[in-house]
């Protein structure tokens, strides 16, 4: 119970600033007899889906052989459209702004429907070979489809699971350029990553310009900073000898992230970028210590590490202060 709380309410109350069933609204949160469980059932809910479908997939791999490909083809199609009908019979009408979901279940149904609807997609695929040696275009499918449902229905959630399928998608994609999967060039691989992070961090400024569903700025900008900022990470870190390239490209980048999460109020962001550049200065700090034993760039990296803890910390304060 915090006692000043309490008492404030009560001062509030006999000064008629709130009214009876405020007061004991508040009364009660304050004195902890109401509390709060939106967090823990959704939490539930989502281990819920990931169970599920972990489920599904188990008794598909023991019982496909006796239950037959197009049998188990069309039952999990059907559960999915169970799921997904019930979401556009109960779904608000669509808008660019924000949306209030129905009910706190609604977004793990969706999230269900089209974990679903992907899984029939690929066991198809893994079974019938539709699409053949072009099967990394299914992940584009999927996260086309995933993409036109985070709008549709106003999802986070499955707007998150959209963008890392796309990503996937391009990664599969250059690895199966060299006939099989994980023999992909790593260049093309950064220069992909590179490429689509910059993407989403641009439709993620324009969906706050244009005010198309601006909320999702976060999703897009966080996912699109992972991508661009471990490109040049992965730039850093990749190459033969310490390319000065990449490192000034990674400290621009990161320093204009900084600087412009810092003005926005987006400590997220800040963060992401303190740390690529932290991450991107260890190899040419151990780099002069390569054939020595020397502790001093452990400790270097150690100092490195708490200055780059504090400016998160301080700018952090500074954003909530502000």
């Amino acid at each position: 119970m915090n006692p000043d709380v309490v008492a404030a309410i009560t001062r509030l109350r006999a000064e008629n600033v709130l009214s009876v069933q405020q007061a004991v609204l508040l009364d009660r949160v304050a004195r902890r007899r109401l509390v709060s469980l939106r967090l823990e059932i959704r939490v539930l809910l989502y281990v819920g889906v990931l169970l599920a479908t972990s489920g599904i997939g188990l008794l598909v791999a023991e019982h496909h052989r006796a239950v037959g490909g197009w049998a188990i083809a069309g039952a999990i199609a059907l559960a999915a459209a169970a799921c997904l009908v019930w979401i556009a019979r109960t779904a608000p009408p669509f808008s660019w702004g924000a949306v209030q979901p129905p009910s706190v279940a609604f977004d793990y149904i969706l999230l269900l429907g089209l974990l679903l609807l992907a899984s029939d997609l690929a066991y198809v695929e893994a079974q019938f070979t539709v699409l053949g040696p072009r099967w990394a275009h299914h992940l584009l499918v999927v996260g086309a489809v995933y993409l036109l449902a985070a709008y549709r229905w106003d999802s986070r959630t499955v707007l998150g699971l959209a963008l890392t399928t796309l990503a996937a998608w391009r990664g599969v994609s250059v690895s199966l350029v060299s006939g099989r999967l994980g023999a992909g060039d790593p260049g093309e691989l950064r220069s992909n990553a590179i490429a689509l992070g910059a993407l989403y961090v641009a439709l993620a400024a324009l969906s706050v310009q244009r005010e198309r569903k601006p909320h999702f700025d976060e999703v897009f900008g966080a996912a699109g900073l992972l991508l661009l900022l471990g490109g040049l990470v992965s730039g850093v870190l990749g190459s033969p000898v310490v390319s000065g390239g990449w490192v000034v490209a990674l400290l621009v980048v990161a320093g204009l992230v900084m600087g412009v999460s810092f003005h926005i109020g987006r400590s997220l962001y800040f963060a992401q970028g303190v740390l690529a550049a932290y991450v991107g200065l260890l190899r040419p700090l151990f780099a002069p210590f390569r054939h020595t034993e020397s502790s001093v760039p452990f400790l270097a990296a150690a100092l490195l590490g708490l200055a780059a803890l504090a400016l998160i910390v301080a700018a952090h304060q500074r954003m909530i202060e502000r």
